[in-house]
């Protein structure tokens, strides 16, 4: 079976996402994790320093699960890219019905316009049309028209750190399939559509990410310093633990659900060993999350206007068992549950996106040959 690969870096290690493919639909995506930490902040160096970690993941998944990896997205970090946002009047060559191929043009034209000429786009999303004086949330397909206005946002690379990528999956015998910006990974981690305003948190190793879609337009860059590297931490100076035993008693002991006060762990310390009651444990953990989490809706409050927002939570808190439950005990807005429950982080929210790019793709409606061909015939003539 054809299949195909993604990968998502995090400061503490890596996120590999494998499915099969039939057709543009995604058979079964899987998530693993990979020991590689992404410190360096430069993308290529991570790459070359991981290769042959890389090649025998994808050659034992292919092997265990018959399938042929044929492409591989990467997920950007963040402030590896550049966002434009580029409004404009596009003319056509006459008063026409627009087509598919309108709305192709005017994208091209926008981009050959602003972007530089050793700059490489990766995402070309439209927050809006006008049409003859009329807002469109989608591509106005079939109204006649002598100019189209697009509102653009463009997300931009340079051309020789993508050749570059390029040429080190080449050397694997792996297509690239192309970069995604974090916070499309993201939002598609939970989000397949974009016609109602949603949210997604992304809690990460040591910072969290709230993505937010409202009126076609994403709002960018809201980064919080909390993310699980701090939660530990704070674990730690709670009960007096360092920082690896924090972890590990974070790991294997706390959850989300309910516990017996009489219920404790008996941990080991250097001096000694120390009883730990479970419920208090999981008290300050919940506590504090609630907290932090608290912080991130409220800037979801600031921005939202909509009766029918939704949220999703990815991370490695959805490996906890009752995490939604937990969020739905302070959390106004609905909840849903992300397409991979067990979703640890964005990469299968990568995978489907490269395979199914939504945000772009709303000119682009499927049509029987027969179709395609009238349609070819009557723009031509």
């Amino acid at each position: 079976m054809r299949g195909v690969c993604s990968i998502v870096l995090d400061t503490d290690k890596a996120f590999i996402a494998f499915a099969g493919l039939r057709g543009t639909r995604l058979i079964s995506c899987q998530e693993l994790e990979m020991p590689a930490p992404y410190k360096t902040k430069d993308i290529l160096s991570w790459l070359r320093e991981n290769t042959e970690i890389l090649k025998a993941k994808i050659i034992a998944v292919e092997k265990k699960h018959l399938l042929r990896i044929e492409r591989i997205f990467l997920q950007l970090p963040w402030n590896t890219f550049d966002i434009i946002k580029v409004q404009e009047d596009i003319p056509l060559k006459r008063r026409k019905k627009i087509a598919s191929g309108d709305i192709n043009f005017a994208k091209r034209y926008l981009e050959n316009k602003v972007l530089d000429w050793d700059d490489h786009c990766i995402h070309d999303i439209a927050a809006r049309y006008e049409v003859e004086g009329k807002y469109y949330k989608f591509a106005p397909l079939g109204i006649s028209t002598k100019k189209i206005n697009i509102n653009l946002l463009l997300i931009r690379v340079k051309d020789r750190i993508y050749r570059e990528v390029e040429s080190i999956f080449d050397n694997l015998d792996r297509n690239f399939g192309g970069f995604i910006a974090p916070q499309i990974g993201i939002f598609s981690s939970a989000f397949t559509k974009k016609d109602r305003a949603r949210a997604v948190v992304s809690i990460d190793y040591d910072k969290s990410y709230l993505v937010v879609l409202r009126g076609q337009d994403f709002i960018i860059g809201k980064e919080f310093s909390f993310g699980l590297q701090q939660l530990i931490g704070e674990l730690g100076k709670r009960f007096i633990l360092p920082f690896h035993l924090a972890e590990e008693v974070f790991m294997r002991y706390f959850s989300f659900k309910e516990t017996p006060f009489s219920k404790e762990v008996t941990i080991k310390k250097e001096e000694g060993y120390m009883n730990l009651s479970i419920q208090t444990l999981n008290s300050f953990i919940k506590d504090y999350l609630k907290t932090q989490i608290q912080s991130i809706v409220q800037e979801v409050i600031q921005i939202n206007t909509s009766p029918e927002f939704l949220m999703s939570f990815i991370g490695r808190l959805n490996s906890k068992e009752g995490f939604y439950g937990f969020l739905n005990s302070f959390i106004s807005y609905s909840l849903k549950a992300p397409i991979q429950k067990s979703a640890l982080s964005s990469s299968c929210g990568c995978l489907r996106y490269g395979v199914n790019p939504f945000l772009e793709n709303d000119h682009k409606r499927r049509v029987s040959l027969m179709q395609y061909i009238s349609g070819v015939y009557k723009e031509y003539f």
